[in-house]
């Protein structure tokens, strides 16, 4: 009976699977599994605890015998209780993340720090180290690398349509409430020619699609919109005495300087649209050749 075959017999003996068996001598139990095989075969040291661990002796474990030959318990004799700490050093084995083999060689053992990002992106990362042989490494870097591209060019795809058509639907808008005004108010349609109006309307309507492509796409006119918009003025404060006309006086001033913010706000937003706006009128077709050359890496 082989060394593999031993081992096999006691350890179901003892009712123990593969895994309880390594956890029990601190190895895997892919490593358990050659021993059984006799593909490899255990160090001295853990020999021992084999032997110790299945109540046989160590002679039997190396030899081909086919029975156990138990060592008898030595008998007890009372000593004194001494508490010692005993430190094994034994050479740490790993798995390979990617084909689930021992790493045997240290000279083929590659430690992958990995970033596993949790509760959405950019949320939050955990950091792990696995364990590979360096072909597996090599080719989980490049499957990395392949899925990585994947991604950013699914994204570039996604930024491009939403560029594209959000600034053609607000184009289109932009072009039909131009018309309506220029050709059915009274006012517009005295003053302006019906063939200027079209074109006035036209005009409209390419520097809100310019605009909005460019803003969409993650260009610098997107910048300069939120800039804008996101001036504010502070409203003064309202020093009132505490009566019923102080209080209406107060609540009228309260009213008034909300009204007169809202006023403030929609031209400040107005404002950020037109600069935003003619600066896409210019700028758009550089904007769009910069994002056909560079994949709209820029609007990711």
């Amino acid at each position: 009976m082989t060394l593999g075959q031993k081992i096999k017999k006691l350890r179901v003996e003892k009712a123990l699977t593969q895994k309880d068996l390594a956890d029990r001598v601190f190895v895997t139990f892919q490593t358990v599994s050659k021993w059984e095989k006799d593909e490899n075969e255990p160090d001295v040291s853990t020999l021992r605890e084999l032997a110790k661990l299945f109540g046989c002796s160590l002679d039997y474990l190396l030899s081909e015998d086919e029975a156990p030959k138990v060592e008898p318990e030595p008998k007890e004799e009372p000593v004194e209780q001494v508490t010692k700490t005993i430190i094994i050093h034994q050479k740490e084995h790993h798995v390979c993340a990617r084909c689930k083999k021992d790493i045997e060689d240290d000279d083929d053992l590659e430690i992958d720090h990995f970033c596993v990002r949790t509760g959405g992106r950019g949320r939050s990362a955990v950091y792990r180290d696995d364990y590979y042989h360096k072909d597996c490494l090599r080719q989980t870097q490049l499957e990395r690398a392949k899925a990585a591209e994947a991604e950013r060019k699914t994204a570039a795809q996604r930024s491009k349509k939403l560029s594209f058509g959000w600034g053609i639907a607000g184009g289109a808008v932009a072009l039909i409430t131009a018309l309506l005004v220029f050709l059915l108010v009274p006012a517009c349609k005295e003053v302006i020619h019906p063939g200027f109006a079209v074109l006035y309307s036209v005009i409209i309507s390419y520097a809100i699609f310019a605009d909005l492509y460019c803003i969409i796409s993650g260009s610098f006119v997107g910048d300069v919109f939120l800039g804008v918009a996101s001036w504010s003025i502070k409203m003064p404060g309202v020093i009132f005495s505490w009566d019923i006309d102080g209080i209406i006086w107060a609540i009228s001033m309260k009213i008034f300087l909300s009204i007169l913010g809202i006023i403030l706000g929609l031209m400040v937003t107005g404002l950020a649209i037109g600069l935003s706006a003619f600066l896409a009128v210019i700028c758009f077709p550089f904007i769009l050749v910069h994002n056909i050359h560079n994949d709209y890496a820029d609007a990711l």
